[in-house]
C-alpha cells in the first residue's frame, strides 16, 4: 500500500470513528467530498477483497421463538438501524422496505 492510500485509508478510519455523516466530515476537515467518495471505494473495495458490492449488499434477518411480548422477527440493517415486526409479514413486504 502507498503511503498516499495510507494516509487517505487513515482518514476514512478518522470519519468512521467521528460518528459524522462523509458530507459533515469532508466540510469539517476541508476534504473534497468527491475525493473522499473515490477513497472511500477503493477501501470499500480493499475491505471487500476487491469484491464488488451491490447496494449495502445483504442485511441480517433474525427470527427467534416468539415469546410473550416478543417481536416475531428482527430486521438488522447495514447502518445499525433495526426494525421490529410484531405479527407475521411476507418477504415481499421485507424486499419493498429494503428497495
Amino acid at each position: 500500500m502507498s503511503s498516499n492510500q495510507q494516509k487517505f485509508f487513515e482518514d476514512i478510519n478518522r470519519w468512521q470513528q467521528s460518528g459524522l455523516s462523509q458530507k459533515a466530515w469532508c466540510d469539517q476537515n476541508n476534504f473534497p467530498y468527491s475525493s473522499f467518495q473515490y477513497w472511500y471505494r477503493r477501501f470499500r473495495n480493499q475491505q471487500t477483497g476487491n469484491k464488488q458490492i451491490a447496494g449495502d449488499g445483504f442485511v441480517q434477518l433474525r427470527i427467534q421463538d416468539r415469546q410473550s411480548n416478543a417481536p416475531w422477527c428482527e430486521l438488522l440493517l447495514g447502518n445499525g438501524h433495526k426494525v421490529f415486526f410484531h405479527q407475521p409479514v411476507s418477504a415481499e413486504f421485507i424486499r419493498s422496505l429494503l428497495s
